[in-house]
């Protein structure tokens, strides 16, 4: 707008904030001083949508402090407290019920997924604030614009500019592409504010993330192609007006923004990140995207505090990242006086298999531990420092003085887990036998950063947990998620008489190497007339060993073998290995996966305790996730819940995070 002024004739100067500043009086031709007037009060309303748009982000987070604040607390059950216990089998106070019946009845609606084909597996729940916030950017981006054509003529020339809304409009949502910034990169960071607020953990805000960054890249095309058609179409004379333009400083940086956010989203697109490989897209993501705020700032520094508070925010989550590595790995080692930075040793083992294999690593490293259900940032300083997985710890933490003992279970895939498979194969001491024995084993440097996420079972016994029902179902090397809830139950006298269900659904009986001796000591506790533990293993791509025998020599016939009807299509086979203890089975299913459906409604049809709500922990593929977000939407009843049966208020915790 400054090149329509002019700055010798001013009276006075107007400031408006984000914009250049406005001459008055206005000496133009009438037709562009209406202009002018037209597009700084477009503007300014610009900056009040802004404004807006973040004090409703605000009210939703003070609305979710709120509602932290005000639900029931929730009944636990400490260490032989007898009296909480006969508490918590009370149907509780009509608040606490109708807040319960409101969960449950939230979840039967909004808890199973939709459109899986276009957004993912992501719950309806993530595809209704998406929805908001799109449905709150169309609508403050049409509305507020002055819907109008001026032609004004071009000094010194026969020739006419025109003159439209098309100009407020590209600020407009430049204005809130800008805006929408820090909320993107708060949506990606580790050491989230949002979650500290929400309880909603960092990675389920990643669904946003990828959809906040592809509606600026949308904004920002738009923004560019608005201006590309005004500068180059619009004013005259042509091409010298276009070419004035795209000469200035400001609008250089504008374009090498635009190619960066090309760049950013192009990358970002799951079947090129297939193409070039997850490492690649981190990285190059983590750089382009901080470049390309800062060539925001070049672009527009009237409006450089919402990048400030980008690079902030990203600046402020790598530096906690840092300080949690250095608290874990910074310090005194087995009580000498060896300070400095120490990386834990941990033991490689790898289990070969059809899929490409899994590796087992353990190790012990003195910090303070972490809660069942969390997980850590590893970092192999032998393959590369410059990338970490996350991983579920797969063991129950231990307290001081004992020193925290990881297990991790990792499927071996491509890129860096591929090559920890390589690093494990480096030193084989014996041929690879049949069946998915171990391989090698040796020890590589892990560095730690961590833990994060939710909690879902407290770590020591003496302190009280939530009374709730148990189902934990596992795919695969998603039994990292699973087994420390086991084995925390299975050991705190807390949890006594509490039903437990132990789901684990596996392609191959040699899977049950990689947790051999953890899956023994759960089989011994099964066994307590005390606990209520049951243990149900699903083998989906073999038949019994007494099948497989039977069709090798011909000498056993299907007969002596028991059926089991176990909730799938088809009838599978039990192992009569598991006959002698009747709260541990094996199921080999005929190349089926079993009924996740019939599992979540047997058990509270069966197992359940009508004086608990019900907790379903699981992890695993994402069909599998897919399965159970609905089925455990399908069992949730809120008025059953308001009537005081509490085992209808099904809740699913989901952990993607498969080695």
């Amino acid at each position: 707008m400054v090149h329509i002024q002019d700055h010798s004739t001013a009276a006075s100067v107007i400031h408006h904030w984000g914009y250049a500043d406005r001459v008055v009086p206005c000496t133009n031709d009438a037709g562009s001083c209406e202009y002018l007037d037209a597009v700084y009060w477009m503007h300014d309303t610009s900056m009040l949508y802004t404004f807006i748009m973040w004090a409703v982000i605000g009210g939703i987070l003070l609305l979710f402090i709120t509602l932290r604040t005000l639900r029931p607390s929730p009944r636990h059950i400490a260490r032989f407290s007898a009296d909480e216990k006969d508490q918590a089998r009370e149907p509780g106070s009509a608040y606490s019920r109708a807040w319960a019946g409101l969960q449950s009845t939230f979840r039967k609606c909004l808890l199973p997924e939709s459109f899986v084909g276009l957004f993912g597996h992501v719950t309806r729940l993530q595809l209704l604030v998406l929805s908001i916030l799109l449905a709150y950017l169309l609508i403050f981006t049409l509305v507020g614009i002055v819907y109008k054509t001026w032609i004004t003529p071009v000094k010194k020339t026969n020739l006419f500019n025109t003159r439209t809304g098309l100009g407020g409009f590209s600020d407009r949502i430049g204005a809130l592409a800008y805006a929408l910034t820090p909320l993107t990169v708060a949506l990606s960071t580790r050491e989230s504010i949002l979650t500290l607020v929400t309880g909603i953990p960092y990675q389920s805000l990643n669904f946003l993330h990828r959809w906040a960054g592809r509606i600026i890249f949308i904004q920002s095309f738009l923004h560019t192609l608005g201006w590309t058609l005004i500068e180059g179409k619009f004013y005259q004379p042509q091409p010298k007006v276009y070419r004035e333009f795209i000469a200035q400083k400001y609008m250089v940086w504008g374009c090498v923004a635009m190619m960066l956010i090309t760049f950013i989203y192009t990358f970002s697109l799951s079947r090129v990140i297939r193409l070039t490989g997850h490492e690649f897209f981190r990285k190059t993501h983590y750089v382009i995207a901080m470049i390309y705020v800062g060539a925001c700032w070049g672009h527009w520094q009237q409006l450089s505090c919402w990048m400030i508070a980008s690079l902030g925010i990203w600046g402020i989550d790598r530096g906690v990242r840092f300080l949690r590595t250095l608290l874990i790995h910074v310090g005194y080692v087995n009580g000498n006086r060896d300070f400095g930075f120490h990386s834990a040793q941990s033991s490689v083992e790898y289990f070969d298999d059809p899929d490409g294999g899994v590796v087992r690593l353990e190790f012990k490293h003195n910090h303070e531990t972490w809660q069942v259900g969390q997980h850590f940032f590893l970092c192999f300083s032998a393959l590369t420092i410059w990338q970490s997985h996350p991983l579920t710890v797969a063991s129950a933490p231990e307290l001081h003085p004992a020193l925290p003992h990881h297990t991790y279970i990792v499927r071996c895939r491509k890129g860096e887990t591929r090559r920890l498979k390589e690093l494990a194969l480096g030193q084989v001491s014996e041929p690879a036998s049949k069946g998915g024995a171990t391989l090698s084993s040796k020890t590589t440097s892990v560095i730690l950063c961590g833990p994060y996420g939710t909690t879902l079972l407290p770590s020591h016994p003496n302190v009280g947990h939530e009374a709730s029902n148990i189902i934990a179902v596992a795919g695969g090397t998603g039994i990292s998620s699973t087994l420390p809830v086991a084995l925390v139950a299975a050991s705190s006298p807390a949890f006594i008489g509490i039903p437990l269900d132990f789901i684990w659904v596996i392609r191959r009986h040699s899977n049950m190497d990689w947790i051999k001796s953890e899956l023994s000591e759960l089989q011994r506790q099964s066994r307590s007339s005390e606990l209520n533990l049951r243990i149900h293993i699903y083998i989906t791509q073999e038949s019994p060993p007494e099948v497989r025998s039977s069709q090798d020599s011909a000498s056993k016939s299907l007969e002596d073998i028991e059926i089991s009807h176990a909730p799938s299509s088809k009838a599978c086979f039990s192992s009569s290995l598991s006959s002698s203890n009747p709260n541990y089975n094996i199921t080999y299913m005929d190349s089926v996966h079993p009924s996740l459906a019939t599992i979540v409604s047997g058990f509270l049809d069966t197992r359940a305790c009508s004086e608990y709500r019900t907790r379903v922990i699981a992890s695993g593929p994402a069909g599998m996730g897919q399965d159970l977000r609905a089925a455990v939407a399908s069992v949730n009843d809120g008025s059953k819940v308001w009537k005081g049966d509490r085992r209808w208020d099904v809740s699913l915790d989901w952990d993607d995070r498969m080695g």
